[in-house]
């Protein structure tokens, strides 16, 4: 049966305001010696499926330099050290990248970013009722185009491979989707309908 690693020394290789570093020495099962062992360690993170009322979902493009490509994704970004709760994080960074609000936020749960060699967890959150009521608030680093469409639309795009998809935001708009086709909210009727035929036909 797995057992958790004993740590015997870390010490921490690199810091800086948006990441740190910890490269551990750790004892594995049967005396294994690990080493160096680099952990990542990230602020919570949390990111949101905004609808509006139409069925639209607020989306980003901007560039990923990591991939040295252009993404199409959902809003999100790192809970800061004085917001009270992840839905304060949620719902600054969604304000702020695209200048929409809403006034209920269901949390649909938090996942591990990668556990094999990062500490932190994402939250996830679906916003509904989303309307632009602020111009964008952007870091000076970020340059932020906000696209609206179709919510189905945009699940069929990431489906068939025309957008590059962000693996960390995949988690989030699964569990958005399980949550639109489990709710009884009567406006949500349309979407739930338009979900089971174009992607769960044999449920019907």
């Amino acid at each position: 049966m797995p057992e958790p690693w004993r740590v015997t020394d870390s010490v921490i290789t690199y810091q800086d305001p948006w990441l740190t570093v910890r490269s551990d020495r750790c004892i594995g099962k049967g005396g294994r010696v690990i080493a160096p062992y680099h952990v990542l360690e990230y602020p919570t993170w949390v990111n949101v499926v905004a609808l509006t009322p139409e069925a639209n979902i607020v989306l980003v493009r901007q560039y990923r330099h990591g991939a040295a490509r252009i993404f199409t994704e959902i809003p999100g970004g790192a809970v800061e050290a004085d917001e009270i709760s992840v839905e304060d994080a949620a719902r600054r960074e969604l304000r702020e990248e695209t200048g929409y609000t809403a006034d209920e936020f269901r949390r649909l749960g938090a996942t591990y970013a990668n556990p094999a060699n990062q500490n932190n967890v994402i939250w996830s959150f679906l916003a509904l009722e989303a309307r632009q009521t602020h111009g964008q608030s952007l870091d000076p680093s970020e340059d932020i185009e906000v696209v609206r469409t179709p919510f189905v639309e945009f699940l069929r795009e990431i489906h068939d491979g025309r957008i590059p998809a962000h693996g960390l935001h995949l988690a989030t708009i699964h569990l958005a989707v399980h949550a639109v086709l489990r709710s009884q909210r009567a406006e949500l009727t349309e979407l739930r309908s338009a979900l089971r035929e174009e992607f769960f036909p044999s449920a019907d």
